[in-house]
């Protein structure tokens, strides 16, 4: 059975997959930051707004209240006393409602902007990763072209099955085979 590879370098590297790391986050960045902004500007606009209108209801009823008490009678104190409570304490309730529905908005954008980050963070390692795909073949490719160059025999290159450049593998198998017919090589013997 194969001894399961076990990764000791993450950074092959660095240069190029750092950039190919930042050229596969910006655009979710970008994007992330996009939908972020309007959620959160939407989001804060519809609180608002509904707590604008209700608030303005309420305003036209209190605007009433002074008059109904001009012109209560006797009979219609009572009853207009409790319209004024009954309004206070509805109010009071619109104000604790719209106070829980922002702080429950507030945990919805945590919630929101903690998944968004952790896209992010996915994505970076997921581009850490498939950078390995790239930079681990051609880090060896060059490694072998060096000892070629130095009239070393190397054997065979070998890429993983997921490796990217295997035609060029390929092409470097034969150029050694080639140089070592010719005897350009030096034997590992």
């Amino acid at each position: 059975m194969r001894k399961k590879y076990k990764r000791r370098k993450y950074f092959i590297h660095p240069s190029s997959q750092l950039r190919y790391i930042a050229f596969s986050i910006i655009p979710a960045l970008v994007m992330t930051l996009y939908c972020g902004y309007y959620l959160n500007m939407t989001g804060d606009a519809i609180l608002r707004l509904d707590n604008d209108r209700i608030f303005a209801n309420l305003s036209a009823i209190k605007k009433t209240l002074p008059r109904l008490e001009k012109a209560a009678t006797k009979d219609t104190e009572d009853d207009v006393r409790k319209l004024r409570d009954i309004l206070v304490s509805f109010e009071d309730t619109v104000l604790l409602e719209y106070q829980a529905s922002h702080g429950k908005w507030n945990q919805a954008k945590v919630i929101v902007f903690s998944g968004l980050f952790c896209f992010l963070l996915g994505t970076a390692i997921l581009a850490l990763l498939c950078s390995h795909r790239i930079a681990g073949p051609l880090y060896r490719i060059r490694m072998c072209i060096n000892m070629l160059s130095e009239g070393k025999d190397i054997p065979p290159v070998r890429l993983r099955k997921h490796d990217e450049f295997k035609e060029l593998a390929e092409s470097l198998d034969k150029l050694r085979v080639n140089l070592k017919d010719r005897g350009y090589l030096e034997s590992k013997e």
